[in-house]
């Protein structure tokens, strides 16, 4: 079989979650006539886990590998938190394939010390006591007040982040621990940029931390989408759509 697809939206997912945190991008982008890829990370979702623990720049060949095996030429990634730092290492290394960036609820800067040790001891207590409590703190971590007052789609969160097997879980936290400081990068990117921060995000990515980003590339643009935290596709789809369709429609 062979594909030709000049080119395509990239959905990047959010950790602990899947490409299923688009589902309200999927539909909308169907009826736009915009195609799209949407990849699951080893032991998320539908993909198994690598035979063996991975950095962020074997999970971007993996990416890059299946987007090519697609046919498809030129992708516009649209990454959530972690997703977004396959997007900073697909620019460095893969920036050929790349004509846009959408940045969502994400920080161009390396893991402190602290923040590393934390990783490294949340993969400890999951290997005593499994993924519940993580899956219970990124609920309450991720999500605004206005997305914890609607229990049907807190629940529907909750399922997702519950497809993650604790080796996907343990194996990407190690590769977002040892992740390479991407500061640098932005001044390099030529290419259409739009930045999202959810307006509620205050325990992850607060909007002033990513709004770094735009900051350091020129002429991109930076957007915060109301009633959301780190999860605005998801939690704000409505508002998220009306900002990135347009901007995808200029590019594609």
């Amino acid at each position: 079989m062979r594909v030709f697809q000049p080119s395509a939206v990239l959905f990047l997912h959010a950790f602990p979650l899947n490409k299923n945190m688009y589902r309200y991008q999927f539909s909308c982008f169907e009826e736009e006539g915009i195609p799209y890829i949407a990849v699951d990370y080893p032991g998320f979702g539908e993909k198994r886990n690598f035979y063996s623990d991975y950095s962020i720049e074997q999970l971007t060949d993996f990416i890059v590998e299946k987007v090519n095996s697609l046919g498809v030429k030129k992708v516009v990634p649209v990454g959530d938190s972690m997703g977004g730092y396959i997007m900073f290492d697909m620019w460095r290394r893969y920036k050929e394939i790349v004509s846009g960036f959408v940045f969502v609820s994400t920080r161009a800067e390396a893991d402190t010390e602290e923040a590393r040790k934390s990783r490294y001891a949340t993969i400890e207590k999951i290997e005593k006591e499994g993924k519940g409590f993580l899956i219970d703190f990124m609920l309450d971590a991720q999500t605004s007040p206005k997305t914890k007052e609607n229990k049907e789609k807190m629940e529907e969160l909750k399922c997702i982040m519950n497809e993650a097997t604790e080796e996907g879980i343990i194996k990407a936290l190690k590769a977002l621990a040892e992740r390479p400081d991407n500061t640098d990068l932005l001044k390099t990117v030529n290419v259409p940029t739009l930045v999202i921060a959810g307006k509620d995000d205050e325990k992850v990515t607060p909007p002033s931390i990513v709004k770094k980003i735009s900051d350091g590339i020129d002429g991109s643009v930076f957007v915060e989408i109301p009633d959301s935290a780190h999860l605005p596709p998801f939690e704000n789809p409505e508002e998220f759509n009306k900002v990135v369709i347009p901007f995808i429609k200029q590019i594609i």
